[in-house]
C-alpha cells in the first residue's frame, strides 16, 4: 500500500491543502483447515504488511488505507471458500493498528501540508 503513503507525502509535500495524512497496509492470512471447512478455521495467522510472495500463497490479501481518523477503503482478495467473521474483525483491528503506526512515521517526515495560500 506504498502507493496510499507516497501519495498522500507528495500531496502534502506539493502544498496540498489535505487535513491529514493518508496510510495503506496489507494484512495476509495463512490458514490450515481441514477439507473446505472454513467455518471453523481455527489454525490460522494473520500477517502485517505483506510481501508478494505471501500475498501470492496465501489464503487472503487484505488492504486497508485511512488517516488517524478512520477508514477510507477496505479490499479484499480471499482464496479460500469463506472467512469467519472473527478473522476479519482481527484483520481490521490489525490493519488499523499498523495504519497508525504508519502515519506516526509519516508525520515524522512531513507532518502537514507545506500549503501556502
Amino acid at each position: 500500500m506504498a502507493s496510499v503513503c507516497g501519495g498522500s507525502l507528495a500531496l502534502m509535500d506539493a502544498g496540498v491543502p489535505i487535513s491529514s495524512a493518508a496510510a495503506g497496509v496489507a494484512i495476509g492470512l495463512i490458514s490450515c483447515y481441514p477439507g473446505t471447512d472454513t467455518k471453523h478455521l481455527e489454525d490460522y495467522k494473520l500477517l502485517t504488511d505483506i510481501l508478494g510472495i505471501e500475498d501470492y500463497m496465501g489464503d487472503m490479501d487484505f488492504k486497508l488505507a485511512g488517516t488517524k481518523k478512520g477508514i477510507t477503503a477496505l479490499q479484499a482478495d480471499v482464496k479460500i471458500p469463506g472467512v469467519p467473521l472473527k478473522v476479519i474483525m482481527e484483520a481490521v483491528q490489525q490493519g488499523t493498528d499498523a495504519k497508525s503506526a504508519i502515519i506516526d512515521i509519516m508525520n515524522d517526515t512531513i507532518s502537514n501540508s507545506r500549503y501556502q495560500p
